[in-house]
């Protein structure tokens, strides 16, 4: 009894402090103390914003919303919290009295994103911040902003949105990953690809690649097509991806930033009911926009002709007479006119028959090999969760047909998070990720889109009776004009039989299983934790049909591969494994002093490692049908059936040589630290530190550290920016920053490497290991640095409605892996040091502007230009002069070449403009190269960039993306199989030869097709000089002008002059996307039970402005050639 009484006077003696409590409280706050607020701040999504700004305005009374979004902070009664964030428009709150909640002042806000966006969160893959808060270099682009094209990889998906980051597609086939620059070349032999983070975890792929110089193994046996890039990752399942271009941005990650990082933040759940999202598109695939402007069966017939009437029909009649006059014969009508082959003893009439027959059909082949075709993509997934549990689950296809016969990818994803909180300290969450792809493809050993480029157009595929049509000009120049005949199978050459009857088949799975935590150990300390393990399969097969060109080139097994006409087929099979794993720890301490300081501080070390092991295998005589294989013999030799000794040894080489493995692998130790002060949410300084150790190294350079500083200065908070001038520039931010990265060349080592021979010495008792040493030891070869500098300025207009960012810098790379060349005594000529240096320098824009709003009607701009020019300022060339790849004073893709001033109109010969240094002492000083060589460009375009445009109107949006590529160059030279060194043994004893000084000259190359514009060219009757020149066959006797003196006496032959002549401006401004979307008003979406639903239409590759001539300014050459497309897309949320 006594104890209830007790209890119940204990009760009321806390209810009774409480009331005091409350009464002395707003006593004291009516007399002006201050009020402690707390809330929290999210998007219109209910996602807390981390960083958030809050501060009291007209005072220095300001903090930072946490990983909740939560807040706390003294306000005096009656003052105004200001809130915020980038990207998002600014909100203000007056405290009232009046406002009090329970016994606390609770405002919690909800901030809306703004028109005009051009960064919010910047994630590092260590920690989350303001960009306001960030000193370095960083471009942040949305998920939602990489779904303009539902075929392409995430990687692909960057081109033009960032400044500064260049992507360029290095062929159109499906699942083939793209080059990434970001702000130019960091390294000159080593790998210049950015680092790629998922979550957190540094990508570790690692594909050690089978030997192809001492070995039975081709260059077209092997695919690498998912060796790089991180086409694994479905776009779909991306939040956000943040590149960190700079040190400042970058130096967290060390000796692995020299490039850039990317990081890439996946979706996870959040707290709330249970969210099915689906989305899915149907896409229809069609050939190429451009042409090659080739001629057709017509065209070709009638230039060969004229070639003939010109070039060969005298000779050919004299020989008649004579039997020893010269004639070339170039084409099928040089065949049928001098009575080749089968075409012997037509008559003219009947010869013109067969010609005209010819005529009547035309083979475009580039036709022949694409196809237009529907593609699909599917996306599934499941979140929801409470305040203690949140979860997030995956689902993907994606199936690319592509546009040439034979070639698909798909691509598989799944993908589970689960995060747990539960209680305040701790947190932890675990994440699966499995992606699996497949690609197939007809063998590379042969060129298709060589071959369809230089084919002519009246050969044809298939027989009337629906069988292989062999090729006949093909191969035939060399043999028609007296010299060497071409080894063929007895059934030809035939380009859709090399299609059919082989293939390439490429398969990735990848698995990787992350997990991480968080320990709350204080308020402002914290330990965070994070642990990946991948698991990678790789496999790849190449089958060479028995009937095949590509397997008649593969024949081991032959006395003589000229006379045999045995044929057999192969397969060549690679399987490579991949496990790595990476442990990462820090602490992380945050706290705010006096409300008005703010330190952050962050140590921790990482450990990682990766280990990978490709095994190969290639068996000759393989039947596709039982899936096994009959080694062939040599064939006997002798009347006794007997094989030679020797013979039996070579067998066995060939054996050796046709399996094998490859190992790779890599660990890497390293420790970090970070430390931010800001000061009254205006002054940021960054510094940040990391030292790597990599067992690419020897013990005395094994470790090596970096470091960045940054300073940033929110000019929009200080007071004189207040007021009147607020109303036009609405925030400004400046930054400077410096530090330094580095990365790991492995393509050198420090010690000896001892690369053994798949071949054996074989005694009578036992067989030897055999080997070569590549290179001399070097203890002292280290990491390659780079150190960069760089200024930026942010400014925003009319309440952020236009907004600015410009940024400078200058990148220093030193310790530049090269070859140099050494004393040949010691055994080597050559050896790899860090001896050379580079710059980049170069100036980045973005620009965005929300040109109109009004009511349910937004027009948004953005748009971003960059600008970078790279130097080599030290380097020792292993080779003289600027005959190599490399020279000081110049970029790396550097062009040097000649400068043509036209075809002169009495000769027909290009002339060539003469350096201002030339030394002409004699008529041989004409010819001299290095009088005419001249930097004319590099084939890195200096400038790049792209553009975004988007008008929406209540649910209908049509928005346009747009890259562009200014000022590369190239040497469109796409070497034909037909030239004058087709003929080059043939029986001229005693010509005196005319020199071809380039392919546009050579009379031979007409032997296959050409582009039209070559009929246009000067001749004695017609010297035009805005055309093609002269055409020469170099066995027609020396050219001469009226004096009797050699036309080309005083002009360069080299073809590093004269190839200016294909020089190539490969600018271009691409619309690359066009997307017209609806969103079901709200009131429909109600009805049909669903959160959201939208439908779309898309189209890729819409249309390029170029000069270039070739299919596609982005992948010149002849190339896998990028496709135009037509999606529709629907999107649903329950």
């Amino acid at each position: 009894m006594r104890m209830k009484q007790t209890l119940r006077f204990f009760l009321l003696f806390v209810f009774t402090s409480l009331l005091l409590a409350v009464a002395f409280d707003v006593v004291a706050q009516k007399k002006g103390d201050k009020i402690t607020v707390r809330g929290t701040v999210k998007d219109t999504s209910g996602e807390p914003l981390i960083g958030v700004s809050v501060f009291v305005e007209g005072t220095h009374i300001g903090v930072n919303t946490n990983l909740k979004g939560e807040y706390q902070i003294s306000v005096p009664e009656g003052g105004t919290l200001r809130f915020t964030y980038i990207g998002y428009e600014p909100q203000t709150v007056k405290v009232e009295y009046g406002d009090r909640f329970g016994l606390r002042f609770v405002y919690d806000v909800t901030l809306k994103e703004q028109a005009t966006d051009i960064g919010q969160v910047v994630v590092t893959g260590f920690a989350k911040t303001e960009i306001r808060k960030s000193t370095g270099s960083v471009a942040v682009i949305e998920g939602k902003d990489l779904k303009t094209s539902p075929l392409e990889g995430v990687d692909k998906l960057l081109q033009g949105k960032l400044a500064g980051v260049s992507v360029q597609s290095v062929s159109g086939r499906p699942g083939e990953a793209v080059k990434i620059r970001i702000r130019g070349t960091s390294t000159i032999t080593g790998n210049a690809e950015p680092l790629w983070v998922i979550d957190g975890v540094p990508m570790q792929k690692e594909v050690p690649t089978p030997p192809v110089s001492n070995t039975q193994i081709r260059s077209g046996d092997f695919s690498n097509i998912f060796a790089t890039g991180i086409g694994g990752i479905n776009p779909n399942d991306i939040e956000s991806i943040s590149v960190l271009k700079d040190a400042a941005a970058a130096a967290i990650y060390g000796s692995q930033a020299a490039g850039g990082v990317i990081v890439v933040t996946t979706k996870r759940g959040k707290s709330g009911p249970t969210h099915v999202n689906y989305s899915g598109t149907v896409s229809i695939q069609t050939r190429p926009v451009r042409s090659a402007n080739l001629m057709n069966s017509r065209e070709k017939l009638a230039w060969e002709q004229e070639l003939w009437d010109e070039f060969a029909a005298a000779g050919y009649a004299n020989n008649l007479q004579d039997g020893k006059s010269y004639y070339p014969v170039v084409g099928i009508v040089g065949m049928i006119r001098s009575g080749y082959g089968k075409y012997k003893g037509l008559s003219v009439a009947e010869q013109d028959a067969r010609i005209a027959e010819l005529g009547s059909h035309t083979t475009d082949w580039f036709e022949e090999l694409f196809r237009t075709t529907v593609s699909t993509s599917h996306y599934l997934s499941i979140s929801g969760g409470n305040p203690k549990m949140a979860y997030y689950l995956s689902m993907g296809y994606g199936n690319d047909q592509g546009i040439v016969l034979k070639n698909s990818y798909d691509r598989y994803n799944f993908n589970g998070k689960i995060d747990v909180t539960p209680n305040r300290v701790v947190s932890f969450g675990i994440s699966t990720d499995f992606s699996y792809q497949t690609s197939k493809a007809p063998s590379s050993n042969v060129d298709m889109f060589k071959y369809a480029y230089f084919a002519n157009p009246y050969e044809r595929p298939y027989n009337d009776d629906g069988s292989y049509r062999a090729d006949e000009t093909y191969f035939s120049l060399s043999e028609i004009n007296g010299s060497y005949t071409v080894a063929l199978p007895e059934n030809g050459f035939n380009l859709m039989r090399e299609i059919n009857e082989t293939s390439a088949k490429s398969t990735s799975g990848n698995f990787t299983l992350t997990g991480n935590t968080t320990v709350n150990i204080t308020k402002d300390l914290k330990f965070v934790g994070l642990a990946s393990f991948s698991y990678i399969s790789d496999h790849g097969e190449n089958i060479n049909g028995k009937n095949t060109y590509a397997a008649w080139m593969d024949r081991p097994f032959e006395n003589n591969t000229t006379t045999s006409k045995r044929i057999y087929g192969s397969i060549y099979q690679t399987s490579t494994y991949n496990t790595n794993y990476m442990l990462r720890g820090h602490f992380a301490y945050g706290h705010t002093f006096n409300e008005i300081h703010r330190l952050n501080v962050l140590a921790g070390a990482q450990i990682s490692r990766n280990y990978a092991k490709t095994i190969f295998t290639k068996r000759y005589g393989y039947d596709p049908v039982t899936g096994n294989h009959s080694t062939p013999l040599y064939p006997a030799s002798g009347n006794n059936s007997v094989i030679d000794y020797d013979k039996l040894v070579s067998f066995g080489k060939t054996l050796d040589n046709s399996t094998g493995q490859a190992i790779t692998e890599n660990a890497m130790a390293s420790f970090y630290g970070t430390i931010d002060y800001i000061l009254l949410n205006r002054y940021v300084f960054n510094a940040s530190v990391r030292s790597d150790g990599s067992n690419n190294f020897g013990s005395k350079e094994q470790f090596n550290a970096t470091w960045s500083a940054g300073f940033s200065w929110n000019i929009d908070e200080e007071s004189w920016m207040k007021g009147k001038i607020s109303d036009v520039i609405s925030s400004m931010t400046l930054r400077l920053a410096t530090g330094y990265t580095g990365g790991v060349n492995k393509s050198v080592y420090p010690v000896i490497i001892m690369k053994y021979d798949n071949t054996f010495r074989i005694s009578d008792t036992d067989s030897y290991r055999m080997g070569t040493i590549s290179n001399a030891p070097n203890p002292h070869l280290s990491w390659e640095k780079t150190w960069d500098i760089k200024a930026g300025l942010d400014i925003g207009f009319f309440k952020e409605r236009l907004r600015l960012q410009v940024e400078a810098y200058n990148r220093k790379g030193y310790d530049l892996v090269t070859s140099s060349r050494v004393n040949s005594a010691v055994g080597f000529i050559s050896q790899g040091y860090n001896t050379s240096e580079q710059v980049n320098r170069g100036v980045e824009f973005t620009l965005g502007a929300t040109i109109l709003r009004y009511k349910d009607f937004a027009w948004n701009f953005t748009a971003n230009a960059a600008y970078n020019m790279n130097k080599l300022t030290k380097y020792v060339s292993p080779n003289s002069g600027i005959y190599g790849q490399y020279y000081v004073g110049y970029p790396q893709g550097m062009i040097i070449t000649g400068k043509s001033t036209g075809i002169d109109p009495s000769t027909g010969f290009y002339n060539y403009e003469l350096r201002p240094d030339a030394k002409i002492n004699e008529v041989a000083d004409y010819r001299n190269m290095q009088n005419y060589l001249f930097y004319v460009g590099t084939s890195t375009a200096p400038w790049t960039g792209g553009f975004n445009t988007s008008v929406r109107y209540k649910g209908l949006t049509l928005s346009m993306n747009g890259v562009f590529s200014l000022n590369g160059k190239v040497l469109n030279d796409i070497v034909s199989p037909a030239s004058y060194s087709s003929v080059s043994d043939r029986n001229m004893t005693g010509v005196d030869k005319e020199p071809i000084p380039n392919s546009k000259y050579d009379l031979y190359v007409n032997h296959l097709n050409v582009v039209r514009d070559v009929t246009y060219r000067w001749t004695p009757d017609n010297p035009v000089t805005d055309g093609y020149p002269r055409l020469i066959d170099i066995y027609g006797g020396r050219l001469y002008d009226q004096n009797g003196n050699l036309i080309a006496q005083s002009l360069p032959s080299e073809s590093r002059v004269t190839n200016c002549l294909l020089l190539e401006n490969v600018s271009y401004l691409k619309i690359s996307s066009l997307t017209l979307l609806y969103d079901l008003p709200g009131a429909w979406v109600k009805k049909l039970h669903m959160q959201n639903c939208s439908v779309s239409f898309t189209m890729n590759n819409l249309a390029t402005f170029t000069n270039y001539s070739g299919l596609d300014p982005e992948t010149p050459g002849a190339v896998y050639p990028q496709c135009r497309s037509y999606s529709i897309g629907l999107s649903i949320g329950f």
